[in-house]
């Protein structure tokens, strides 16, 4: 019997693996530090805080925002009811679309439009509302 290569063993074994499921974006509530960790895409990637509520995950490979993690979320949903109260509309089936989640934290804030927080903000919205991601956490 012959040995196998290098190059034949791995074709044997990729040949006999399962096919990966395709990545699909996700949101996840972690209830034991109450934030949500929203991932849009596989990449790798880098953690920078903006605020005392988000910190947003940058592509290693390309620097565009990919996902974030949300602290402080139901202190977060209940602070946009009492200020936002149309915010309960937004919310079907017990769930929240993430994207009205930052978008409603955004009409709280005073901030310049211009302001680089509110850009990214912003991006955050346009990829929520891409990946179509929402939420179960705001009507407990």
């Amino acid at each position: 019997m012959k040995a196998m290569t290098n190059d034949e063993f791995a074709e044997a074994v990729l040949h006999k693996a399962e096919p990966a499921t395709p990545f699909k974006p996700q949101v996840t509530y972690i209830p034991e530090g109450d934030c949500l960790e929203f991932v849009a895409s596989n990449d790798d990637y880098y953690a920078e805080r903006i605020d005392g509520l988000v910190t947003v995950y940058y592509s290693r490979e390309t620097n565009e925002v990919m996902g974030s993690l949300i602290k402080g979320v139901r202190q977060l949903c209940a602070g946009i009811a009492e200020r936002c109260p149309g915010f309960a509309i937004e919310i079907e089936a017990g769930k929240v679309k993430l994207g009205h989640l930052f978008l409603a934290h955004l009409w709280t804030r005073p901030r310049n439009p211009d302001d680089i927080l509110v850009k990214t903000y912003r991006k955050l919205i346009q990829i929520a509302e891409e990946s179509d991601v929402a939420a179960e956490l705001c009507s407990t």
